[in-house]
């Protein structure tokens, strides 16, 4: 896995990806902005990143048990409310980590204590309709389902949490 170059100057939906990615760097060692669905040569999806190097090279993300854990988000649309009030951006953070390797002092399942953080991080700084799953964390990926035992098999953990943000066009 390698680090994006983030945007100079970000609007909407990767605006507000950007400010809570940089909230979370003392929990989730590689953050990726919105993720797009790629596609292999046997037409199996993946989520994918574009480097953002002004190259036209993406990136596929995969559960690789060198890192700690990484993140990535997913943009489920947008509400353009009336009368300039803004919008209500629906997201989703996608997270994937080995227990082992974020704090290997803990001998027990900690996932919960990881996903309390981020959930109180997004709460905190304007998340609204807060939900998270453990379950089909992956499922938008048919490449990831060849290796979902192996994938979240402990240590290795994923989740997903959805949530609203509202924001304004400025």
């Amino acid at each position: 896995m390698r680090n994006v170059t983030t945007y100079t100057t970000p609007v909407m939906q990767d605006d507000i990806v950007q400010e809570y990615n940089a909230l979370l760097t003392s929990i989730v060692e590689y953050r990726y902005g919105i993720a797009h669905v790629g596609q292999d040569k046997d037409g199996k999806t993946y989520p994918q990143i574009y480097y953002n190097d002004g190259g036209r090279k993406n990136m596929m993300l995969f559960p690789d048990n060198k890192v700690k854990s990484f993140c990535f988000w997913e943009f489920d649309g947008a509400d353009v409310l009336d009368e300039d009030e803004g919008i209500d951006y629906n997201l989703t953070f996608v997270f994937w980590g080995n227990l082992d390797r974020i704090d290997n002092s803990k001998y027990y399942d900690h996932t919960s204590e990881i996903e309390q953080s981020i959930i109180k991080l997004f709460k905190t700084n304007g998340a609204t309709d807060v939900s998270y799953s453990e379950d089909n964390v992956f499922s938008d990926y048919s490449k990831y389902k060849e290796n979902e035992k192996q994938t979240l098999m402990r240590p290795n953990v994923g989740f997903k949490i959805s949530i609203n943000v509202h924001s304004f066009i400025c």
